[in-house]
């Protein structure tokens, strides 16, 4: 028999172990999510292109600060419902308990709209004091808007799938507004910074109403008599779980945005844009961690609960191995390819690269550590993942303040790949601790995660 009637066994087995993992259904899952990711990752960054071509440095600034700004105040209005309802979904499900949990979703909407109100009224009146009141109304609306789209696209990842919350969550927000400035773009006229923000809204209100959809169609297919069910409420509770959350996710968005508003206060809003442009580019990482956030999030707190730790676990190793080969080729794309993403933004923000290079090292980090501060916040440790949130956003803070006058951006970018390794570093040793569960891609190099739970904080 010819040498091709024999098949290398070789092949066959690596072909064996491929199919496998293309049938695992964590893998598929992930796979499916990372798909998503991508495609609001590309929505956001060709808006961002879009702004920083169309609108001069100067106004792009000005675009960056005020995006920041409404990123931060809208995760403050929320009031800490975001996680707490994924949380409270899950174990109420698993409970059967129907008045409990329709009396969690009236709570948890009657708390948003208060947050929307009360956050709202201040952010217009800092949005007023500088900027024109058409601006500051825009910037407000949207701010308010994105606090109900993401409080919800929680709720409905969870409850009805990845593709239903965030999908329609991000890509309805940023949609219009890519659409307009493309317009402008072709058309060579002028772009209004309000007229955007004004769309960002517009596309997050849209977002809301599909998501009430989604949720009633669910509700009615597992709760037929959900209607007529008498909701038990137990505010004192709820308030003290939400209010950890609330704190933990408020420190999250500032560790996310609060660098660009220093940035401006510090140097300049031109100089806020540029470093605006570098950290969406260094947070290509971020396609990782949030693919992975997205996927553990809407699975984990099911296993944890139900006590299928051997399920988690496995998860988490297919999670583990996932992020680090994106870790991997994200840094070698960025490394070789980031002057050429600077030069597609603006010619002006091609120098930045070093900075850009020094940056996706510390986002790098940042994403390694997986799922480890969800696996934290899902499971009852809140107050220890509150205690390394802050001291990360302390030490970046004082990171700028201290070496962003002497060194300008390369100061900031130093500081916050400090900060970063270090919540890293944190994040894993008090989820293993805690948990028994190593959330990071370090779970590969040793054993894969251990079956006994302690006790939550």
């Amino acid at each position: 028999m010819s040498a091709d009637q024999h098949p290398d066994p070789r092949a066959s087995g690596l072909a064996g172990r491929l199919t496998a993992v293309a049938r695992n259904p964590a893998v598929r899952g992930i796979a499916g999510v990372f798909v998503l990711k991508s495609s609001i990752i590309v929505a956001n960054f060709t808006l961002i292109m879009l702004a920083a071509r169309v609108l001069d440095t100067d106004a792009f600034g000005v675009f960056s600060i005020l995006f920041a700004a409404a990123g931060l105040f809208c995760i403050v209005a929320t009031f800490g419902q975001q996680v707490s309802l994924m949380r409270w979904w899950n174990e109420y499900s698993a409970a059967n308990d129907v008045p409990t949990l329709k009396g969690v979703l009236v709570f948890s909407a009657a708390t948003v709209a208060a947050g929307c109100a009360i956050v709202g009224s201040g952010f217009f009146l800092w949005a007023a004091s500088t900027h024109a009141l058409l601006l500051a109304s825009a910037v407000t609306l949207y701010m308010a808007m994105q606090a109900a789209v993401a409080t919800s696209a929680h709720l409905v990842r969870t409850a009805v799938g990845v593709g239903a919350g965030d999908g329609v969550g991000n890509l309805m927000v940023s949609v219009p507004a890519v659409l307009y400035l493309a317009a402008i773009l072709v058309a060579g006229a002028s772009a209004e910074v309000s007229t955007v923000f004004f769309l960002f809204a517009a596309g997050a209100g849209v977002a809301v109403c599909l998501h009430v959809l989604f949720m009633r169609r669910r509700i009615g297919a597992l709760y037929p008599g959900f209607a007529s069910v008498r909701p038990r409420f137990l505010p004192r509770e709820w308030r003290a779980r939400s209010f950890k959350l609330w704190i933990s996710n408020g420190l999250e968005a500032a560790n996310q945005y609060l660098d660009v508003l220093i940035i401006g206060y510090l140097m300049s809003p031109a100089v806020a844009g540029a470093y605006f442009v570098t950290t969406r580019l260094a947070n290509i990482f971020a396609t990782a961690s949030d693919t992975m956030h997205m996927f553990s999030t809407r699975h984990i707190p099911d296993l944890y609960y139900r006590g299928e730790m051997k399920q988690l676990n496995a998860l988490l190793n297919s999670v583990a191995a996932i992020t680090l080969a994106v870790v991997v080729a994200g840094m070698v794309v960025m490394l070789a390819g980031g002057k050429l993403f600077l030069m597609v933004f603006n010619e002006a923000y091609v120098p930045y690269y070093p900075a850009l290079a020094l940056l996706s090292v510390g986002t790098a980090a940042m994403a390694a550590a997986g799922p480890s501060g969800s696996i934290l916040m899902l499971t009852g440790h809140e107050g220890r993942y509150l205690r390394i949130i802050a001291l990360t956003v302390l030490l970046r803070a004082a990171g700028f303040f201290v070496l962003v006058p002497a060194f300008g951006i390369m100061g900031a970018v130093s500081a916050t790949t400090i900060s970063f390794v270090f919540m890293t570093a944190m994040l894993r040793h008090a989820c293993k601790r805690l948990t028994g569960l190593d959330g990071s891609v370090l779970r590969l190099a040793g054993r894969r995660g251990q079956t006994e739970v302690p006790p939550a904080e």
